[in-house]
């Protein structure tokens, strides 16, 4: 394929991108990113379509060309040209074509160029109804990318050789991949990620097996790149040593500008990030790393529960309870998978949205703290009200007091940092009372990473397809229990997708009475 056709090509696909298309938000989601694995399915084969379209076109004016200088040639060749040329009919050949074939045959088709017109249309229109990735959902994919290092302590190094948790993924990255991670987290203020990932570039680079044509001027990049960073973590030495590495061979490179920007400046801080108190905690458990705690009797055991409900009588809840005073208990078999597809068939109903938090006032905002997208189902269709009838066989609570299901799905290292479900101020006006339960159903298995942990409790459990988490958050008092703190850990392969059942604390007077006393006292050691 010709040179010409591919920038042809990247032509009209960064016309289409420059327009602005964009829908929704992909990254957060991996069911969203499906719809780009399909964009791009049908861009390629789009892409192919119209280049062979376009070579079939070359090939003819090529032939159209090469008939005419053939016979310019044998003119040439026979006789002097005045002479060929004294022929009238060689004279009305040279005439018709100049002023209708090369019109019609070969100016008006290339500047017309209706596959090139169709091609665009095409991916006009694809990208404006699947919608089409911006910079901030490659930014947001590369944050994601540095939270999983974050959380489960993975390497640079590792990472770029596709290796995560010791298992290897052919998916090495190229070094200008690692370049263009480390340029982002440079821009999103990382220095120390976005040194290593400038590092690993360098590195990929010279022993990459195929000779690079401007590798020097790669080199260069990098170091500059890898100089400011430097500079902003407070070596300026280092930043220094990096630029003259680059200005000695090149003293018109662009560095120099780099140099005299960092000498107006004061350089940064040596800085090491302060992580929050429960981040320890957090990040152990998400390995699936417990603390050491004493013995506080009998361990808890897994058992068959057929006298919760009559509907369990035949077939007993499998329960696995996990830790007590809060319970926190594990159903486990009570989606099947049919089940569960056809929960995504009315998911796919609605529109999925970035998932947000709770801010000042109530308002809900987008955070990093919260990486997932989400839609919300009534309990009419037939799964929905099996499941309606589950939560309260299993909880005892009157359904007329929850919230409709929550359904989720969390893309590049998705994850929810510890938060409590309770609200204790702000309440929502539509509702009775404060969320006194959470049921949460996993709808899918993961591969690996994506534990729900409780950070105050040394509490982690692995996503099981089928199964329900419950427990309470508030106290019999209905007094919240800040032991209940818990989180969605980073999703590291795979897809993590769950379904949230809220009951309130309205109409649960007769179902779980309060106690005459506050029973608060139980969660106060755990408030800091």
């Amino acid at each position: 394929m010709s040179h010409r056709s591919w920038c042809l090509v990247a032509g009209i696909f960064l016309h289409v991108i420059w327009s602005g298309v964009a829908k929704g938000e992909f990254y957060s989601s991996v069911d969203s990113m499906q719809d780009l694995a399909q964009v791009e399915q049908e861009l390629l084969n789009a892409t192919r379509s119209y280049l062979e379209t376009q070579q079939q076109q070359l090939n003819f004016y090529r032939r159209y060309v090469e008939q005419i200088k053939r016979e310019h040639e044998w003119a040439m060749a026979q006789v002097r040209l005045d002479e060929y040329l004294g022929h009238p009919l060689h004279a009305f050949r040279l005439i018709k074509r100049l002023v209708q074939d090369w019109d019609a045959i070969v100016f008006e088709p290339i500047l017309a160029n209706k596959p090139r017109e169709d091609f665009r249309e095409f991916v006009e229109t694809l990208t404006r109804d699947l919608g089409y990735p911006d910079q901030s959902e490659l930014q947001g994919a590369i944050k994601g990318l540095a939270r999983l290092q974050k959380v489960y302590n993975l390497t640079t190094t590792d990472l770029a050789d596709g290796i995560i948790n010791g298992y290897t993924f052919d998916t090495d990255l190229h070094w200008r991949e690692c370049y263009e991670i480390g340029v982002q987290l440079f821009d999103l203020g990382e220095y120390h990620r976005s040194l290593e990932w400038l590092q690993a570039a360098l590195v990929l680079l010279r022993n990459s097996p195929r000779e690079e044509k401007d590798e020097k001027r790669y080199i260069s990049d990098i170091r500059e790149y890898a100089a400011m960073a430097n500079f902003e973590l407070g070596n300026p030495k280092r930043a220094g040593t990096l630029l003259n590495q680059i200005l000695k061979p090149d003293p018109t490179h662009s560095a120099q500008q780099t140099r005299k920007y960092l000498e107006s400046r004061e350089p940064g801080k040596n800085f090491q990030e302060d992580n929050p108190p429960w981040f320890a905690n957090y990040t152990r458990l998400c390995q699936g790393r417990r603390l050491p705690e004493e013995s506080s009797g009998k361990p808890l055991k897994c058992y068959l529960d057929g006298k919760r409900h009559a509907y369990f009588t035949l077939a007993p809840l499998q329960v696995e309870p996990v830790h007590l005073d809060p319970d926190i208990n594990v159903y486990h078999g009570m989606l099947s998978s049919q089940q569960i597809l056809s929960i995504f068939v009315e998911a796919d109903k609605e529109e999925m949205v970035r998932s947000a938090v709770a801010g000042e006032g109530g308002k809900r905002t987008v955070r990093d703290l919260r990486v997932s997208q989400q839609t919300w189902l009534d309990y009419k269709a037939p799964v929905m009200m099996y499941v309606s009838r589950m939560i309260q066989f299993v909880s005892g609570f009157d359904i007329a007091g929850a919230e409709y299901m929550q359904v989720a799905n969390y893309g590049v290292g998705g994850q929810y940092e510890p938060h409590p479900d309770y609200f204790e101020v702000n309440l929502p006006k539509q509702v009775r009372g404060d969320r006194i339960s959470t049921s949460m159903f996993y709808l899918s298995d993961v591969e690996q990473g994506g534990y729900t942990v409780f950070t105050k409790l040394n509490v982690f459990l692995p996503p099981v397809k089928g199964a329900l988490v419950m427990w309470h958050n508030l106290h019999r008092s209905l007094d919240v229990d800040v032991r209940t703190l818990h989180a969605g850990c980073p999703v590291i392969v795979g897809s993590k997708r769950i379904g949230n059942i809220w009951m309130h604390s309205g109409y649960q007077e007769f179902r779980r009475p309060c106690n005459l006393t506050s029973d608060s006292y139980k969660s106060e050691a755990y408030r800091d």
